[in-house]
């Protein structure tokens, strides 16, 4: 069942897959269902807007994210292990897979603009905001209003 206003509560981020002073690129929750986020450069200051590219995903490429960050972690768990990053291991061959996979669909349309509100939803024993890695997070989407005009 969906909300009456889904956009202006705070929804799931399921994946942040890139982080650059803030989630960059990822997977979360918009209207109901789960869509690819993009944040956009801002060529003007130089620097990463708050300004968000969104489009629906697919069960075929969320299941890939799945199982990308699966692989992920149990590179990350591993507190025995001396190989590298999976990203950096060349013997994962299925890592690889999947991320050729997936990059097939970062070439999609984006059809939706929106300002993303990203707020830590995990807190460690003194009450502040987790490491990244957990991936604990929410975020509003808020109508992106450019040039004075706002977006759909």
């Amino acid at each position: 069942m969906k909300r009456e206003n889904p956009v202006d509560e705070f929804q799931r981020v399921y994946f942040i897959t890139d982080w650059w002073d803030g989630p960059k690129n990822g997977f979360a929750d918009f209207n109901g269902t789960v869509h690819c986020f993009g944040r956009s450069f801002d060529d003007l200051n130089d620097e990463w807007s708050d300004l968000y590219l969104l489009r629906p995903v697919s069960i075929e490429e969320y299941s890939l994210q799945i199982e990308s960050y699966k692989l992920f972690l149990n590179w990350k768990n591993d507190k025995d292990t001396t190989r590298t990053h999976p990203s950096s291991d060349m013997e994962n061959k299925r890592y690889h897979e999947i991320e050729h996979l997936l990059s097939q669909f970062k070439h999609q349309f984006y059809s939706e603009k929106y300002i993303g509100e990203f707020i830590s939803i995990a807190k460690d024993e003194k009450g502040n905001a987790s490491m990244i890695h957990d991936f604990n997070y929410k975020v509003k989407w808020k109508r992106a209003n450019i040039g004075g005009i706002q977006e759909r």
